[in-house]
């Protein structure tokens, strides 16, 4: 008796370990489920998807589906890269369209691409995708994406801000002549010279109004940017005065500041 016993306690181990080694290449994955009206109907639908982590420590959407029908093949998107997180959210980016997105983003370390789907009650169809966003904001205009993130502005640093694109043909299209003004996110948006930097009267920095000195205290109120998408045109207030600064010849290791938020 004892020695059937023995036996089958070490068929079951046997059994146990072959199975453990067999897993270890197998993709684990988990689902979720998401409920909310994304085409304003008045009834939510049930979106229920599945997450899969590879063996290369990578992950992919494995499944999706919205109100039981099977929309993955339909919502497919080019793999840019390969993300080691992938999470899915309702984001309502217009509040007067009675419409809301479904997110599907992914991310690599701190960098997320949110790839946007609208369900109109029959089929989901990709609206658009956004780059390096950190989050997106709800807003009142139609077919236009605000989002919150960080810019570098040259001889500053990072800066947080608010930028909105139009939509147009599942593409964001940036108005690059539009004056960009930090949000409340920031730590911080008065910083201390460390050298004398010359103030202009407008952003086209050819009519010289001042200096400030090395040590002067400005408050940072809006940035424009070059052709090449750099913000090198800096607007500034110190001691009641508002005035442009040139930062042109300025890059990311070269600041006219002291403490510059390199790493906010």
């Amino acid at each position: 008796m004892k020695k059937i016993t023995g036996s089958l306690l070490a068929a079951l181990l046997f059994a146990f370990v072959i199975t453990t080694i067999s897993g270890l290449g197998t993709v684990k994955a988990s689902a979720a489920t998401l409920t909310d009206d994304l085409d304003g109907d008045g009834t939510d639908e049930t979106i229920v998807y599945e997450i899969a982590e590879t063996d290369d420590y990578s992950v992919e959407l494995k499944s999706l589906t919205i109100n039981g029908k099977d929309v993955l093949a339909v919502a497919q998107f080019e793999d840019q890269f390969q993300p080691d997180r992938i999470k899915l959210e309702v984001i309502d980016t217009c509040t007067k369209d009675g419409l809301k997105e479904l997110a599907v983003i992914k991310g690599v370390d701190s960098w997320d691409v949110y790839t946007l789907f609208r369900f109109n009650g029959e089929r989901i169809s990709q609206y658009c995708i956004v780059d390096n966003a950190d989050e997106i904001v709800s807003q009142k205009k139609k077919n236009t994406i605000a989002t919150k993130g960080y810019v570098f502005v040259n001889g500053i640093g990072n800066i947080r801000v608010t930028i909105t694109a139009k939509v147009k043909s599942g593409k964001l299209r940036y108005n690059t002549d539009t004056a960009i003004a930090p949000n409340k996110d920031n730590k911080t948006t008065t910083f201390k010279t460390n050298r004398k930097i010359t103030l202009y009267s407008d952003e086209y920095v050819y009519e010289e109004i001042g200096t400030l000195k090395k040590g002067a205290k400005f408050k940072l109120v809006k940035m424009l940017r070059d052709g090449e998408g750099n913000f090198t045109r800096i607007c500034v207030k110190s001691n009641g005065v508002t005035g442009w600064i040139d930062t042109y010849d300025f890059d990311s290791s070269t600041f006219i500041i002291k403490n510059p938020p390199v790493w906010n």
